[in-house]
């Protein structure tokens, strides 16, 4: 799968908002698919990364994105 095709693929599926590597007490979430989408052979496709948004942002876009589906 492409770039392109896995950045379309997520907009079919479930988000979830996940710690950062730095654990629950981190101000940000990274934001992603409840199962992994895999690109040009094994890079994970995520929507948001790390240090990107915030922990209240995230979890609002991914309770929106979720619901529309």
């Amino acid at each position: 799968m492409t770039y392109e095709e896995a950045q379309k693929e997520s907009l079919k599926v479930k988000w979830k908002a996940s710690p950062c590597h730095q654990g629950e007490e981190c101000w940000c979430r990274i934001i992603e698919p409840t199962e992994p989408i895999l690109y040009d052979g094994d890079e994970e496709y995520y929507i948001v990364g790390s240090a990107s948004i915030a922990k209240l942002e995230a979890e609002h876009l991914v309770d929106l994105h979720n619901k529309s589906l």
